[in-house]
């Protein structure tokens, strides 16, 4: 169901001598929200815009704290009552685009038709990640024992599956996470790198990332490479021809990376060629990308604006959210 802002305004004898009640309304389920940096240090504007009838609403707000791309450990409280902290509902006699937010010099060509500025009330800012990868090339549900999406809750409890004790029991989340271990569950890591495998890029610590470890040769077998046919696919196998010496420790150059080592000269590198017997011992390991999706959500409550007072009849409502996704790496130790 749509949810609608919907505003009465009573106008004078100046206005409308009739005094008819002008109801406006602002459908904030079908259009995005938008950010923009406004212009004073750590000011934010969330706005949306309704294009088909020429208006739109707007929550600018100073805080040091916030950053789209940063998880708020406690949700970000705000008063609606300074100018710092504002929400604005406005109509204008043509069409605008983000860049009357975004510029600091509006076009003005732009005229506002109609106001209306918030004089209490409260929003509330929660920033959060809903979605990790590590863009490997394997399903993260393929990562998971059972194939269970690591990052589902199905219980409801705010664990996910890859850190939840007991999935199905909402009393019990995290229990046995530590200062030194995340408690990641059984199965959800394969190299105990303490990065699940869905957004690890290397799941078996090998130095070989695991996009390069997937490929089959054989047009007519969709497995996994498993060079060794030890029932472990190479991309969660640290010793991928089993030789008995880690992937890792065949990075003869020690440049990080095994794949280029090949002491025998024969075509195949060392980590996947059983005839070698010279090894060395690893010093580094890769670095870690995941591609990282935050949501920013806001909501507003108790909203009293300076000409409606006790006429508008919604004044708890949400604001939307909006996604930002991001490359997030993690430097090689």
């Amino acid at each position: 169901m749509k949810k609608l802002l919907y505003i009465f305004i009573f106008f004078g004898l100046t206005s409308c001598n009739d005094g008819d009640i002008i109801v406006t309304s602002f459908e904030f389920e079908d259009v995005d929200l938008q950010l923009c940096q406004g212009a004073k240090p750590n000011e934010f504007v969330f706005f949306k815009i309704n294009t088909s009838v020429n208006e739109a609403i707007s929550y600018n707000f100073i805080d040091a704290t916030y950053s789209a791309t940063t998880i708020t450990e406690n949700p970000i409280i705000i008063d609606l009552e300074t100018p710092d902290n504002g929400l604005i509902y406005r109509k204008f006699n043509n069409t605008i685009t983000a860049d009357y937010y975004c510029n600091n010099i509006p076009d003005s060509s732009i005229i506002v038709t109609e106001e209306l500025l918030s004089i209490s009330g409260q929003a509330t800012i929660i920033n959060e990640i809903v979605s990790e990868d590590d863009n490997d090339g394997v399903e993260s549900t393929l990562e998971a024992p059972s194939e269970i999406d690591p990052e589902d809750d199905p219980d409801g409890d705010g664990v996910p599956n890859y850190l939840d004790d007991a999935m199905a029991d909402s009393t019990i989340g995290n229990d046995d996470q530590t200062a030194d271990n995340l408690g990641i569950e059984d199965g959800y890591d394969t190299d105990g790198d303490q990065i699940p495998d869905f957004r690890d890029q290397d799941d078996d610590n090998d130095n070989v990332l695991t996009s390069v470890e997937l490929p089959n040769s054989d047009p007519n077998d969709d497995s996994f490479l498993d060079t060794d046919e030890d029932g472990i696919p190479n991309y969660r196998d640290d010793d991928d021809d089993g030789d008995g010496i880690l992937t890792k420790d065949e990075d003869i150059n020690g440049n990080g990376n095994p794949r280029d080592d090949d002491t025998d000269g024969d075509g195949i590198a060392n980590f996947l060629d059983t005839d070698d017997a010279i090894s060395v011992t690893a010093e580094s390991i890769l670095s870690n990308t995941v591609i990282t999706t935050f949501r920013t959500t806001l909501t507003v409550s108790d909203l009293i604006l300076n000409e409606v007072n006790d006429q508008f009849t919604n004044d708890d409502f949400s604001f939307g959210f909006r996604d930002e996704t991001v490359s997030i790496t993690t430097p090689i130790n």
